[in-house]
């Protein structure tokens, strides 16, 4: 029995709310646990340094008669990590525990600003003209990205949920920044010359990027990209486990569900978006260059196995990688009201439990 635990490694905020989870988190457990129970896998869920090396034994939350339990397990040997950090106590963490003989799957990298994952896919034909124009922020890099587009965004080269995000557009004279408040607020400020101090002042304390607006097909006037979760499956090969819309809310530039984005299936969506393009052609070109991209950063990063794209497509029905999301987290956008909008979604959150039985039997 003992070597049937399936560790998973939660955010301290998830571990922390674990006695009383609810609504789409508590779904999402649930889809885990119905999936490892199938492939004969007990899940223990723990933080990061919860798991000592040369320690027989942890304390972990397990599921048992409705209720998530804190309780001694043995130590489990195959981990699925669902936290991303750059501390260099984790990377030293995880090399113990990896020396000990521990498997550890969708390890936390730690080269994976924007701008270093923009620089090395740009690098690869294959990819390259499927690459929105993009720049580490500078005056003279912004000067430069101003005379070539009408439209830029400005986003963190580290960051999550568009948290910071910022929209540039031409008008007749001069430009109009659109950024959101900490509390969620749409503002605008025009400028001609000078910048705005909101862009100063974010640029002082994060690295941005510059980024050509890729001109995003509509949803009922509304424009949206996509979110393609590529994961490694029960045989342990890339595939494309999900595909879901988000589309911006009324007079945002946003489409993250954290934004206020709404998620449909993209079957729903690519009649009205892209009417004369067959719905089949549209999904094997996303998927064709999600499964590219997948196997580049793949092969320039270690551990890999859940991962998460924002990748926008034109009218015309060309995809285009917006960025990637290395540790994925749907919930915000396919659940609703403690229910998962689509069973089709479900395969997002069994794929890297089916994996975990892949890496368990090769032990």
């Amino acid at each position: 029995m003992s070597d049937n635990y399936l560790g998973i490694i939660l955010p301290k905020s998830t571990y922390e709310a674990m006695a009383e989870l609810h609504g789409g988190t508590r779904s999402m457990f649930m889809i885990w646990e119905k999936a490892a129970r199938k492939h004969g896998l007990i899940p223990c869920y723990m933080r990061f340094f919860d798991i000592q090396p040369g320690v027989a034994k942890v304390n972990a939350y397990v599921y048992n008669n409705e209720t998530f339990h804190l309780q001694k397990v043995p130590a489990p040997k195959v981990i699925y990590t669902r936290v991303l950090d750059y501390l260099p106590a984790y990377r030293s963490h995880l090399k113990s525990l990896m020396k000990e003989g521990h498997v550890i799957y969708n390890v936390p990298n730690y080269d994976v600003e924007k701008h270093k994952v923009h620089d090395l896919l740009v690098k690869n034909e294959s990819v390259k003209d499927h690459l929105p124009d993009t720049e580490l922020f500078t005056v003279a890099n912004l000067n430069k990205m101003a005379a070539r587009y009408n439209q830029l965004i400005l986003k963190k080269s580290y960051g999550e949920f568009g948290m910071g995000a910022m929209k540039m557009e031409r008008l007749k004279k001069g430009w109009r920044l659109s950024y959101k408040t900490k509390e969620g607020e749409l503002k605008q400020v025009d400028f001609k010359t000078k910048l705005p101090t909101v862009l100063i002042n974010r640029f002082r304390n994060h690295t941005y990027l510059i980024q050509e607006m890729i001109p995003l097909a509509t949803y009922k006037t509304l424009p949206f990209d996509l979110r393609v979760a590529t994961q490694k499956n029960r045989y342990g090969e890339w595939q494309v486990s999900g595909l879901m819309c988000k589309v911006a809310n009324g007079g945002d530039f946003l489409t993250n569900g954290a934004q206020g984005g709404t998620t449909y299936t993209l079957e729903a969506v690519a009649p009205h978006s892209h009417p004369t393009i067959p719905y089949e052609t549209i999904v094997h070109r996303i998927h064709q260059l999600a499964l590219q991209i997948t196997h580049i950063l793949d092969q320039h990063f270690p551990h890999l196995a859940d991962l998460g794209f924002d990748i926008g497509i034109t009218q015309e029905g060309k995809p285009y990688f917006i960025e990637c999301n290395f540790i994925s987290d749907y919930v915000s956008g396919l659940f609703e009201d403690g229910r998962i909008l689509h069973d089709e979604w479900e395969s997002v959150f069994r794929t890297p439990i089916e994996y975990g039985r892949y890496l368990m039997d090769r032990l």
